[in-house]
């Protein structure tokens, strides 16, 4: 498995330009903006890390947080759902999720689509909220979705809904409920409402270009600077 470690815009938490409901719970910024997501190997295992702008705790939850819901969906395998519940997005065709986790405040758990549920670990380290798995080491593609936290919805995620309200989020009908994706084009996904996975092989993309560039500064420096 190739370690996976992407870094998401700071303050890109408002999906098409959502309004959070009006409620004074939520008028602190940051709490549901995803700032970073790892995935790793520990043993044969894999470990999923995530880290948010803020983690506000009104409620004292006991992973140190209690506005947001996490989802992270993955795609193990041809086909899976093509849908992403709570988040409100779908996949690409044929790039469904065959595992899922979900993770709030009171709970961590490992979905799939036979709606068996199992309970997981989780533990903040640092800045990062880091899952414990039971998904084998591989190489994998990632759907990461935040969404605000709602103890109604069957995945926590909070409904959009045009006007809003003082629990509701204020965006379009049909509007995705994650309020940020991590996404080469944030913008892209929320307008089709299809959101494309994250892949390992997309971390090594900048490093190729990089060597590129040394590699054609070296051979202009050398014809700027002959060896004499």
């Amino acid at each position: 498995m190739i370690p996976l470690l992407f870094s998401d815009p700071v303050g890109d938490d408002y999906g098409l330009g959502y309004a959070y409901p009006r409620a004074a719970l939520f008028a602190e910024a940051g709490f549901a903006d995803l700032t970073g997501f790892e995935a790793l190997h520990r043993g044969e295992k894999v470990v999923l890390r995530v880290r948010l702008r803020r983690y506000l705790n009104p409620h004292n939850a006991p992973h140190g947080f209690s506005l947001a819901t996490v989802g992270i969906y993955i795609h193990t395998e041809p086909g899976g759902q093509e849908e992403l519940p709570g988040a409100g997005f779908k996949t690409p065709p044929g790039q469904g999720w065959n595992w899922a986790y979900l993770l709030t405040g009171w709970k961590a758990e490992e979905h799939r689509p036979d709606r068996s549920v199992q309970a997981v670990s989780v533990a903040k380290n640092g800045d990062w909220l880091e899952l414990s798995s039971n998904l084998p080491a591989g190489d994998y593609g990632y759907y990461v979705a935040v969404g605000l936290y709602d103890p109604f919805t069957p995945w926590h995620f909070r409904p959009v809904r045009p006007g809003g309200g003082t629990w509701t989020i204020d965006g379009p009908a049909d509007a995705p409920a994650a309020v940020d994706v991590l996404s080469p084009s944030q913008v892209r996904a929320y307008q089709s409402g299809i959101l494309p996975p994250v892949r390992a092989i997309q971390n090594r993309i900048p490093w190729a270009i990089l060597s590129a560039a040394l590699g054609v500064l070296f051979i202009l420096l050398a014809f700027r600077f002959p060896r004499r």
